[in-house]
């Protein structure tokens, strides 16, 4: 309780100070809706199941509307998570290490900002942890665990399909027991067999919501050599390193290479965090099915990459084995747990003090702020966001802006219709106004300047690392 009661305080400090980021403004578009409307538009417009936005939904009506109420359940999810993983680290080591290994998640950034963003991730590792404990009590004979089992099992896979890593490590983790300690083999199939027989009305879901994200994937169109090398190359280690740190850790490329900062902290966590993993897999303290079992769980994962580009958000599994990792350092060495809860903690200064989503730094909220105490009567606003840019203009906007959105038009439909070439949307704008402004959620590729560069720029303003806005005349370049 000591655990949970700190997590909850870190996650609720400054909950509504980060502006939404554009998956947040896709769940909070929804949240006026019906039950039944938010389960049939966000199963047509995200790969997403939608009992997460359902646990959101419960957010708004008990909380508001706002910032910090879309995000108040994540937050609890989140913080809540660090019970069932000290529950089950303290039955393979004990107590007072898993304590090290909970206090640790609690303050670390990783899980604070899941529990600070309005969407899956921090309710995932809620019942993931959740699910692995009770896995563990089922396959030692407890009978109320084994009940419970495929209910948990049916709410994680209904609020993100990769709850499956979940489901496999749970089953999987039935042969780490000893043959006279577990549950009979025959009540085991059992369990596995009523888990698909339930789960199977959804399969149809699983497999349209994995068509609509590789049809996403596919507009890209990507080189997929390329692809793959960059994620194992690069995409791979960034998950490795984030796993405490979280979003406060760059990408590696150009600009990490020149940010010594950010050099320290990613030799600071890879080095340390390796070097707790490899105490923890070669010492002979866990018994070496269970031992093993923590390897694939590490391992697995990582063969996502094959055929997807999941961040660390996505890998909540991940600090299964890392918190092992942890209990075990602290188990061993006197000051292991008390050094790696401060490094772990000085980062949540840095943390706090952002005022976007720390993986992706488009400050929305200011950068709508801007526009309108600037933007004439008479002029009109290109939001070029992604799939969502819209909804999170509407969500900040006070006043009756024109707007055009570029990329979407509407998110929550299967046939996204798009506007076209960038550039073009630009001239045509530039044709009916003197001059707009546009406010683009920079991911890669050209920036808003690029696309207007046959116009005078009369502005360029970089609100935040990735929020672009730009006020752009009618007058041809250079006149």
């Amino acid at each position: 309780m000591i655990v949970f009661a700190a997590g909850l305080a870190l996650r609720l400090i400054c909950i509504g100070s980060k502006s939404l980021w554009v998956d947040e403004a896709y769940a909070a578009g929804l949240m006026d809706r019906s039950i039944t409307d938010l389960i049939a538009m966000s199963t047509a417009g995200s790969p997403h199941p939608p009992l997460a936005f359902m646990f959101i939904k419960l957010s708004t009506i008990v909380f508001g509307n706002s910032e910090a109420g879309l995000r108040v359940i994540s937050a609890l999810a989140s913080a809540m998570a660090a019970i069932p993983l000290m529950a089950f680290i303290s039955r393979k080591i004990n107590m007072k290490s898993a304590f090290w290994a909970g206090l640790i998640w609690a303050v670390s950034p990783f899980a604070v900002s899941l529990g600070q963003e309005a969407w899956l991730y921090g309710i995932t590792a809620f019942f993931g942890f959740l699910f692995i404990d009770i896995a563990d009590r089922a396959w030692h004979g407890n009978r109320r665990a084994a009940f419970a089992l495929i209910p948990v099992a049916l709410i994680g896979m209904l609020i993100q399909h990769l709850f499956a890593l979940y489901i496999a490590a749970g089953f999987g983790l039935y042969f780490t027991v000893s043959r006279q300690d577990r549950l009979k083999f025959s009540r085991f199939v059992l369990m596995i067999c009523l888990f698909l027989l339930f789960y199977s009305p959804f399969c149809l879901l699983l497999i349209k919501q994995a068509a609509f994200r590789a049809a996403r994937m596919s507009r890209a169109g990507m080189d997929m050599a390329a692809v793959l090398k960059y994620r194992f190359l690069f995409r791979i280690p960034a998950v490795f390193a984030r796993l405490i740190p979280g979003g406060l850790l760059i990408e590696a490329g150009r600009q990490f290479l020149t940010d010594k900062k950010q050099i320290v902290f990613w030799c600071i966590f890879c080095g340390g965090q390796l070097l707790l993993l490899i105490n923890l897999f070669l010492r002979n303290t866990l018994k070496s099915k269970f031992r093993n079992w923590l390897l694939l769980v590490f391992l697995l994962p990582f063969l996502i990459f094959l055929k997807e580009d999941p961040t660390v958000r996505h890998l909540t599994i991940l600090w299964i084995p890392l918190a092992f990792a942890i209990a075990f350092a602290a188990e061993r060495w006197k000051y292991a747990g008390p050094v790696i809860l401060v490094v772990t903690a000085i980062m949540l200064s840095p943390y706090y003090n952002i005022s976007s989503f720390p993986y992706h730094r488009a400050d929305w909220r200011a950068a709508v702020e801007f526009v309108e105490n600037r933007i004439e009567h008479d002029e009109s606003v290109l939001v070029i966001g992604g799939q969502s840019g819209g909804l999170i203009w509407d969500y900040y906007c006070d006043e009756n802006t024109t707007r055009i959105v570029f990329d979407v038009i509407d998110p929550y439909t299967e046939n996204l219709n798009f506007r076209g070439a960038a550039d073009e949307v630009i001239d045509s704008l530039l044709h009916e106004y003197d001059s707009i402004w546009i406010v683009k959620d920079y991911w890669a590729g050209p920036t808003a300047a690029d696309y207007a560069s046959d116009h005078e720029i009369l502005l360029v303003n970089w609100i935040s690392p990735s929020m672009e806005i730009l006020h752009v005349s009618s007058e041809p370049a250079g006149q």
